[in-house]
């Protein structure tokens, strides 16, 4: 049977999430979010109401207790700074809701179990490593130096152990300093040469990557960097789909591309 996976891009109170999950919830082996459920960009329209967000991240929150094999609920850097005191500290640049982060906060601890920072998963031959931001080799090598202390040849983005390795960084504070990373391109105060993998830009990731920690071996999904989806759905490269354009996406095995628009995929 054909491997499917849909993806979810940066939700931010929107509900375009909603159709697809309908149409393909029982014929994909998995649903990914990339993150970022809170927060909405006043630019366009969606109400800044604390039960309306609420109860669109309460549906997924319901979504995934209902499915919680086939959906994963991935954290982006919108979602952290409510889950984490100590990433809300260190990584304080980023838009919130500063009136209901109690409320945010709450809620997060409460189903902290649900979610995650990164996943791994195989299609056909093709490993891919989903995350909010993407992980760059700066940021690898500086949690490595810090956090693992591996020997190079030891870490590699294409084993699947990474994804627990990243997400084990979530239980500690000294792994939230690496979480709240932020790159040049996201910072008001210099920051560090690409972001961490909840704050790394598109451009922070080159077009041809090196072929260090095996990040040519995998492919990365990720979000974050906001597209105007009336003029693209999505920055991809022979590694990587950026994929923050207000649209789903299918990963299927039996397509020649390694992902493509809900809006464009025929079963």
């Amino acid at each position: 049977m054909t491997k499917r996976i849909l993806v979810v891009p940066d939700v931010h109170g929107r509900t375009f999430w909603k159709e697809p999950l309908n149409s393909y919830l029982n014929t994909v082996d998995r649903v990914v979010f990339l993150g970022d459920y809170l927060d909405p960009y006043r630019d366009e329209g969606v109400r800044y109401d604390l039960d309306d967000i609420n109860a669109n991240l309460m549906e997924i929150i319901s979504l995934k207790q209902n499915n919680m094999d086939k959906i994963v609920l991935l954290k982006g850097n919108h979602d952290q700074h409510y889950a984490s005191v100590t990433f809300n500290k260190l990584a304080c640049g980023s838009r919130k809701d500063k009136i209901h982060w109690d409320e945010y906060h709450q809620l997060f601890q409460r189903y902290d179990d649900l979610f995650q920072i990164a996943y791994f998963e195989t299609v056909g031959e093709t490993p891919y490593l989903f995350s909010h931001a993407g992980v760059t080799e700066h940021w690898l090598n500086k949690v490595n130096a810090a956090v693992w202390h591996l020997p190079d040849n030891e870490l590699s983005l294409a084993d699947p152990l990474i994804a627990d390795r990243i997400n084990q960084l979530d239980t500690t504070d000294e792994g939230q300093q690496m979480l709240s990373v932020v790159g040049q391109s996201r910072s008001w105060f210099g920051g560090e040469k690409t972001g961490g993998i909840l704050w790394a830009d598109v451009n922070d990731h080159p077009l041809c990557p090196s072929d260090a920690y095996g990040i040519d071996k995998v492919f990365q999904v990720f979000g974050h960097s906001r597209i105007h989806f009336e003029s693209m759905d999505m920055v991809c490269t022979g590694c990587f789909a950026m994929i923050d354009s207000q649209q789903c996406f299918m990963i299927d095995e039996s397509l020649q591309q390694k992902i493509v628009p809900i809006s464009k995929f025929k079963a």
